[in-house]
């Protein structure tokens, strides 16, 4: 979540990386209207769906069978493509539903629901052509028509959506739609059965991987009109996996979609284990195929001396985690207090102590596995002598006040790197700063509302491009920059960069807006994630891939590779 408009709760203990995979819990920043249920009293298990045996303990037993075993985060959302915003609930959506594009393992635009497209010469409108082989889960055949009904669900402002402003405000009509002013949007035309047509107020050079977002995810307009409160238990969606069965804090059960129009899976089914214990440990005793590595165990995984090492893989996350400094909350609207604490943080240390290296120091908010990322961009280093004499300077020169940082969570112990940045700014700026969780929910809220001072959080990628984090988060007129980030000179860069159809020189307007946008030190990027996987010997073909894209087709078991 995407990508995802998303959360990262910031600053677990290293070792906590067999639990989630990174360091980073990852929740949704959610606009709009909260679900009317929440999620586990909204999802249940298929009627007659059966759970598969869990492996015995024997590495021959799990590689003996077609499902696939891997430890599971619990959706934030319910199972609707136009209310999802975080990386857990995505992966399952990602997985059951569909749109006209999809993206492939490197991460580019691909038809899917679409077999082709083609844009007018001013690069606003797409015109797309269906395959005549897509259907839904229960058979019925997708047309232009339930393109058009998806979009404009999403757009209703009866729905609420998060994230349909953020994702397809660039479509004629949809800013309108979901004002009420009109009952539907006009930038979406059914032309026939097999074409609709697409208009941009604007050409997006981003638009197509934009599309590949799950609020514009198809769902099949009789099942939820049947039950607009209940179908989410058993979506009826176009995507490789049907969801067999949901029981919170147990399992999700996915099973192949023989009928899926790209090609069915490999795998018979794919079970996001949900419940506790050690990942770890359930790993080693061949209950899992998917593992993480305990931090403490890193280094000597990495250099070959254990016998996981074998099992071994890192891969790089299209993500960041980082500090929101609110400009509109004392003291804060001073930007040599801002800075002054990003010059305070001993980044370095907390990564290497703390989190065992796993991790790589942000110096810039863009990681390097995004398209247009570039080296000439830095944050702030840690530099004590600086950051005091900032203060100095500063309108908070004679004493800071009390400053509260605030972290999703449920009580309980600090993230100890929080703890640690927290000793940073007492020992260096005399601030004292004080730690609170707070539920999930309750940070959104808070967030939409503006009256944080301090937020830990993080940003993981929605879709290959600059637009989704820059754009997204730091436009003065972004639905999703609830810390009403404000200044003229990123805005004008930000708004020639998305008008901009040549990539290269998009990205180098990009790069500016990035530079001003760290130098305001209105967010202090802290890491950029790195998850470190273990994958048994027989599953083959497991995307190496740095953020959420439909993928467990692709996976296969060979119960000969042991």
């Amino acid at each position: 979540m995407s990508n995802k408009t998303l959360t990262l709760l910031m600053g677990f203990v290293a070792f906590l990386i067999l639990v989630v995979g990174v360091v980073f819990v990852v929740v949704a920043v959610s606009g709009g209207g909260d679900a009317s249920t929440p999620a586990d009293q909204q999802q249940n298990s298929t009627p007659g769906a059966t759970r598969s045996p869990k492996a015995s303990g024997s590495v021959a037993k799990i590689c003996e069978g077609n499902t696939l075993i891997v430890p599971g985060e619990e959706p934030q959302t319910v199972l609707d493509p136009i209310q999802v915003g975080d990386e857990a609930t995505s992966t399952y959506i990602a997985e059951i539903f569909g749109g006209l594009v999809t993206l492939d393992l490197d991460l580019k635009p691909q038809p899917d629901i679409a077999l082709k497209w083609d844009i007018s010469a001013d690069g606003k409108t797409y015109t797309f052509k269906l395959r005549d082989n897509v259907v839904f889960h229960k058979g019925r055949r997708v047309t232009a028509a339930d393109i058009k009904y998806s979009i404009e669900r999403a757009a209703d402002p009866a729905n609420s959506s998060p994230t349909v402003l953020a994702y397809l405000g660039d479509i004629v009509g949809i800013k309108d739609k979901f004002s009420g002013k009109t009952k539907d949007v006009s930038g979406v035309k059914v032309i026939d059965e097999t074409t609709v047509q697409i208009t941009l107020i604007d050409a997006a050079d981003f638009f197509l991987a934009e599309l590949a977002y799950p609020v514009s995810f198809v769902v099949d307009k009789d099942q939820v009109e049947k039950d607009p409160r209940n179908w989410t238990r058993t979506p009826n969606g176009t995507g490789p996996f049907k969801l067999a069965e949901f029981k919170p804090a147990e399992v999700i059960r996915l099973v192949r979609n023989d009928r899926y129009h790209l090609g069915p899976a490999k795998l018979d089914e794919v079970d996001f284990e949900l419940g506790g214990g050690s990942i770890s440990t359930r790993y080693q005793n061949d209950e899992l195929h998917i593992g993480f590595v305990p931090g403490a165990n890193l280094d000597d995984i990495k250099a070959g001396k254990s016998p996981l090492s074998k099992d071994y893989r890192a891969t790089p996350q299209m993500s960041v985690g980082y500090l929101t400094l609110n400009p509109n909350q004392k003291p804060f609207d001073d930007p040599k207090v801002r800075q002054a604490f990003a010059l305070a943080i001993d980044l370095e240390t907390i990564n290497n102590v703390l989190f065992y290296g796993a991790y790589r120091v942000a110096d810039g908010f863009l990681p390097p596995e995004m398209p247009g990322y570039a080296e000439s961009i830095h944050a702030y280093k840690f530099d004590p002598a600086k950051a005091k004499q900032l203060l100095k300077e500063s309108t908070y020169a004679s004493g800071l006040p009390r400053i509260l940082i605030t972290f999703g969570g449920t009580g309980g112990n600090s993230p100890d790197s929080l703890v640690a940045m927290q000793k940073n700014w007492a020992e260096i700026l005399g601030a004292d700063v004080q730690l609170q969780a707070v539920e999930t929910s309750a940070l959104l809220r808070e967030e939409r509302k503006g009256t944080f001072q301090m937020l830990s959080q993080g940003w993981a990628a929605d879709y290959p491009d600059p637009e989704d984090f820059l754009g997204k988060l730091f436009a003065s007129d972004s639905p999703l920059n609830y810390t009403k980030y404000r200044n003229a000179e990123v805005d004008a860069l930000l708004q020639q960069a998305r008008r901009e159809t040549d990539r290269p020189k998009r990205f180098q307007l990009y790069g500016q807006a990035e530079q001003k946008i760290i130098d305001d030190a209105s967010v202090i990027p802290t890491f950029w994630p790195v998850e470190h996987t273990l994958i048994k010997p027989c599953v083959k073909n497991f995307p190496n891939i740095s953020m959420t894209v439909p993928k467990y087709r692709y996976v296969e078991i060979d119960p000969k590779a042991k």
